[in-house]
């Protein structure tokens, strides 16, 4: 009995309340800008070419074959070489105090094509990201009669990707 006359005061009560008021609920909506910033880990790890021993006036060319080496590349790589101390890639020049030996760096093994810059890059394509060595063909002409010394050039390579 008590439970129905809780039943009916509540009844009674609604009656003259009315349904109770559930206040209306906000809703915001909002946007998350996510970004992130990815720089290519391509660089240059060096570059070698040692002439090793040249005998001053000797009948032969002297040709070897260098190497650049690159890490972490992918997709169109273009290297560029300078002219080295002498400025000028069509004359090359190591160097040992006051005297010069000319020697000369090519793009391919039939020492044809000088690498150089501009169209005289050379072009490299990765097709996976990675790292590896770029050939480079170096020349000493012959019957270049020069004082015996330790000659050097320090030649700048440029990498574009």
């Amino acid at each position: 009995m008590k439970s129905f006359r809780s039943l009916v005061v509540f009844a009674a009560a609604w009656a003259v309340a009315g349904p109770a008021v559930v206040p209306a609920q906000t809703v915001e909506t909002a946007v998350m800008t996510v970004t992130a910033t990815v720089q290519s880990g391509c660089s240059l790890t060096g570059g070698t070419l040692d002439f090793g021993t040249y005998t001053s006036g000797q009948s032969t060319a002297k040709d070897v074959t260098g190497k650049i080496s690159f890490a972490n590349c992918n997709g169109n790589l273009s290297f560029e070489l300078d002219g080295g101390q002498s400025g000028n890639v069509d004359q090359r020049k190591m160097k040992a105090g006051n005297n010069t030996l000319a020697y000369q760096l090519f793009r391919n093994a039939a020492r044809s094509n000088i690498f150089g810059t501009g169209a005289r890059a050379q072009s490299y394509t990765l097709l996976v990201p990675g790292s590896g060595t770029l050939d480079v063909y170096g020349r000493i002409a012959a019957n270049q009669v020069v004082p015996e010394g330790t000659y050097s050039d320090t030649v700048n390579i440029t990498l574009t990707f």
